[in-house]
C-alpha cells in the first residue's frame, strides 16, 4: 500500500490556502465529520486536522456520493496554512459493507498523523495510516492492515485471530511483519522482511490500493 497513487478531483483545487480561522477551509456543501488536533511540525504550536463529508452523501450510492475530503492545517503566526489535503485517504460511507460506515477516526500521536477505517460483515478488517510531515508536505510512513474471521474467537483462545492477515509495512525503512493464520487459529506464517526502499508517497497522491 506504501506507493498507491491517484488523482485528486476539483472539489479541493478551490480551498484557501490560509485564514486565521478553520472555517474558511471548509467548501461549500461540506460540513466537518471529525476535528484533530496536534503539533505535526513539532514547533510546539497545536495544528488541526479537519475530516470533511458533503452534506448530502446519505442521499447518493456508494458510486456516486461525493468523496470525502481530509484537509491538514498547520498553524504558524496566528494562522492555519493549508500544507495536506486528500479525497482517497477518507474512505466513502458506504465502503465498510454491512458494518456501514468505515469511517474509525484520525488523531495525532507524537506528530504522527493517524487515519484509522473498520469494516466488513463476518470477514472483518482494518486500515492504519501513518504520515508525516516532511520537507513541506506530508507523506505516507507506514500502513498496518488486518483482515480475520469475526464469527470465531477460535474458543476463547483470542478473537480476532481467525482466518487472520495481518501486514504492517514501515515505508520509511521497508521493514514488514506478516502474519497469517487459519480459521483455527493455528498460525501458518509470521516473518519479518525488508523490502526495497521507495519513494515515500505524498498525502495528495495516496489512493488505496485494493
Amino acid at each position: 500500500m506504501c506507493l498507491s497513487m491517484g488523482a485528486q478531483n476539483v472539489e479541493i483545487n478551490s480551498i484557501s490556502k490560509s485564514g486565521s480561522d478553520i472555517s474558511v477551509f471548509i467548501p461549500s456543501g461540506y460540513d466537518t465529520m471529525m476535528t484533530a488536533k496536534g503539533d505535526l511540525n513539532k514547533d510546539g504550536v497545536e495544528d488541526v486536522v479537519l475530516c470533511l463529508k458533503n452534506f448530502s452523501e446519505d442521499s447518493f450510492d456508494m458510486d456516486e456520493e461525493p468523496k470525502r475530503i481530509l484537509l491538514v492545517l498547520i498553524k504558524k503566526n496566528n494562522e492555519y496554512v493549508l500544507k495536506g489535503k486528500s479525497v482517497n485517504a477518507l474512505m466513502c460511507r458506504h465502503c465498510g459493507g454491512i458494518f456501514g460506515d468505515p469511517f474509525s477516526g484520525v488523531a495525532v500521536e507524537k506528530g504522527i498523523l493517524m487515519i484509522s477505517h473498520y469494516g466488513g460483515s463476518a470477514w472483518r478488517w482494518t486500515e492504519l495510516l501513518k504520515f508525516r510531515y516532511q520537507e513541506n508536505g506530508f507523506y505516507l510512513i507506514g500502513t498496518t492492515s488486518d483482515y480475520f474471521w469475526n464469527v470465531s474467537d477460535c474458543n476463547g483462545k483470542g478473537a480476532g485471530e481467525s482466518g487472520r492477515k495481518y501486514k504492517d509495512v514501515n515505508c520509511v525503512t521497508g521493514d514488514t511483519e506478516i502474519i497469517e493464520k487459519d480459521e483455527n487459529c493455528r498460525l501458518l506464517v509470521h516473518k519479518k522482511k525488508r523490502l526495497n526502499k521507495k519513494p515515500l508517497v505524498k498525502l495528495e497522491k495516496f489512493k488505496y490500493d485494493f
